[in-house]
């Protein structure tokens, strides 16, 4: 690992300044550069530029400020990253996405079109996002407003909480950490998400699935779910799958290749991820084969990033990352019937279910 670039996230009184500071000294002792991007929001608001109070300024107005210095700040970190001789742990105090839950989203993409980017652009800066949940939810005992940066009351720091984790629900490394346990545990936590990150050139991904028979979904809309559109197809080069993905959100698309190999454990994978353009994704779609097409919905319950994947055959699948059979078991979301755990079921994965619906086609070639 050269360099590992995290958004270190989450709500109001979540303990990011703990966290920072438990990182850094964790991983300055191991011999890592640890370089801390201070929140702008604060910065700006300890300067006196502030949304609220006196001599406010509007809340949009703000964020564009906040994320000009965010970019500032960032890009000056890995700057420094990318001359160093030393393995170099970037940790952001916040990312650019959590301006995403202070606006509405058409600011939002009035903020990002001001800068000629995308949110995939945005999410692609972090190799990890970790979102701490607020103490509002299930340790409001230990809320306060400390930091003077912090205004709001218990309800309306879950409703922050809530739409800032919303933000981030289309990044590809997001790990939640709740409130089920004491705060030491909960800081330990946040490490060991770390540690696999750096222990690893290629994300571990191990995934728990299972076949869906029943959703209601008036209860599945009140979790507002982000949705996506996705279509893919798969090319086998040696050990090697290579998904090549186009993921579409209202109107805009983004294409991307997933590299995933077996390791020695049936539920577990390597996973490298590559973002491409259109023109590479079509290039190499294979010859009279059919992508898979699904829609996906992402959400959060009990602190697990859950995705529910409805396949065009009427295939619906339920995905929740960490799956490990020895350690605490996933909870199913209350309002979703599952039928089997298919997660050390090979034929329920993605590249599995392609071949399947593309078995007529005796070759698999490029164009």
């Amino acid at each position: 690992m050269k360099k590992l670039k995290i958004a270190l996230t989450g709500g109001p009184c979540a303990g990011k300044t703990t966290a920072l500071e438990t990182i850094e000294e964790e991983f300055v002792e191991k011999g890592y550069q640890v370089l801390i991007v201070p929140e702008a929001a604060t910065i700006l608001i300890n300067s006196g530029i502030k949304p609220f109070g006196n001599d406010s300024i509007d809340m949009f107005e703000f964020q564009r400020y906040v994320l000009d210095l965010q970019f500032s700040l960032e890009n000056m970190a890995e700057k420094v990253a990318n001359t160093s001789n030393k393995a170099t742990i970037i940790v952001c105090d916040r990312g650019l996405m959590d301006s995403k839950a202070y606006v509405t989203e058409a600011e939002f993409q009035q903020l990002l079109a001001e800068r000629e980017m995308s949110e995939n652009d945005v999410l692609e800066r972090y190799d990890l996002a970790i979102h701490l949940r607020s103490a509002a939810f299930g340790k409001e005992e230990f809320y306060n407003l400390e930091n003077k940066a912090r205004t709001e009351n218990i309800k309306q720091a879950r409703e922050k909480d809530i739409s800032t984790l919303n933000a981030w629900f289309l990044h590809n490394n997001l790990k939640i950490i709740g409130n089920d346990t004491d705060f030491e545990t909960k800081i330990a936590k946040c490490l060991n998400e770390i540690y696999k990150n750096v222990s690893n050139n290629d994300t571990i991904q191990s995934q728990g699935k299972y076949l869906v028979e029943e959703v209601n979904l008036p209860k599945l809309q009140e979790l507002n779910p982000i949705t996506l559109k996705i279509e893919q197809y798969v090319i086998v080069d040696g050990e090697q799958e290579k998904l090549y993905r186009k993921s579409s959100k209202e109107d805009h698309s983004s294409y991307s290749l997933i590299i995933k190999e077996n390791t020695d454990s049936s539920i577990r994978r390597t996973v490298k991820r590559k973002r491409i353009s259109k023109e590479e994704y079509l290039t190499n779609m294979p010859i009279d084969c059919n992508p898979l097409r699904k829609t996906r919905c992402c959400f959060e319950f009990l602190d697990q990033y859950i995705k529910l994947d409805i396949f065009e055959n009427g295939l619906f699948l339920l995905e929740i990352d960490d799956y490990d059979p020895n350690n605490q078991p996933h909870r199913i979301p209350t309002f979703i019937t599952t039928s089997d755990d298919v997660s050390d079921n090979p034929n329920y994965r993605n590249s599995s279910l392609y071949f399947e619906q593309n078995k007529p086609a005796k070759q698999f070639k490029k164009k």
